[in-house]
């Protein structure tokens, strides 16, 4: 993860992510973690997206098709357990993105929700339907992760 992949990521989207983002990505490189929401895991084994030439290539192979913007709502982790994304979304609060989780097994996929809507507009809404908001901002996300154990080398 260099400074200058970093920048081209951000240009590519037109956003700044957040500092605590960046810390994180370079403090836990590899490691994967469960989230907890409510006292429960909900997720296992998520792993952040490594910041390099593949990134943007990966979101657009990966995830847009069921995203619903692609410019302002970035897939940044994955759960190897459920393939669930977790995304920031740049879209109210460009400073401070929430962090949204979309549904693997549940996502629509753009062409479906547009062949199944009579407006742009509604085949939005079926996309919006696709994430929902986990956390706030990213240090609250971060309080809803739990390291998994590595596993033993044989």
């Amino acid at each position: 993860m260099s400074n200058m992949q970093i920048e081209n990521i951000q240009k590519h989207y037109g956003i700044v992510f957040p500092h605590e983002y960046l810390e994180f990505q370079r403090e836990v490189s590899g490691k994967a973690f469960d989230v907890i929401e409510n006292g429960e895991v909900i997720d296992w084994e998520v792993c952040f997206s490594a910041l390099d030439d593949q990134f943007i290539a990966n979101n657009i192979n990966l995830v847009d098709d069921v995203n619903p913007d692609p410019r302002r709502i970035i897939p940044f982790a994955w759960s190897v357990s459920s393939g669930n994304n977790y995304l920031l979304d740049y879209r109210t609060n460009p400073e401070s993105p929430a962090v949204l989780v979309m549904d693997h097994e549940e996502a629509m996929v753009r062409e479906d929700a547009e062949s199944e809507s009579e407006t742009p507009e509604e085949a939005q809404q079926l996309l919006e339907e696709n994430v929902r908001e986990i956390a706030a901002n990213f240090n609250t996300f971060i309080a809803c992760l739990k390291a998994r154990p590595s596993d033993p080398v044989e």
